[in-house]
């Protein structure tokens, strides 16, 4: 008895509408998470093979990476990102960079030792 109403379609139908729409809010969060984070190591490295040709340093380099984030994230969604993704971008960015001179000063720290 209690199974018939269980497997009911007055019971299944909204329970997979439910379900699929779930499944489908993951996927396009973690699909807009990997948009960010692929995006932003690329423009991170880009950035940092012509930052001296172009002449910036500092913060110049973070407003180019927003500039460019902001152009290419709109290429890869059809919308520019909002604040909360430019954000994360940005942190992610710092990240990428900072794990970058940890591995070149532990290179070059190898280096002298051996």
């Amino acid at each position: 008895m209690l199974w018939n109403v269980i497997t009911s379609d007055a019971v299944m139908e909204p329970l997979i509408i439910i379900l699929v729409g779930y499944a489908l809010q993951v996927y396009q969060r973690n699909r807009r998470y990997q948009i960010i984070l692929d995006t932003t190591v690329d423009i991170v490295d880009y950035i940092e093979e012509h930052y001296k040709e172009w002449g910036i340093k500092g913060h110049k380099k973070m407003e180019k990476f927003i500039e460019l984030f902001v152009k290419e994230f709109k290429k890869a969604t059809g919308r520019p990102p909002r604040k909360d993704e430019i954000e994360t971008a940005v942190l992610r960015a710092e990240a990428h960079v900072q794990r970058a001179r940890r591995g070149e000063a532990l290179r070059s720290r190898d280096r002298r030792v051996a």
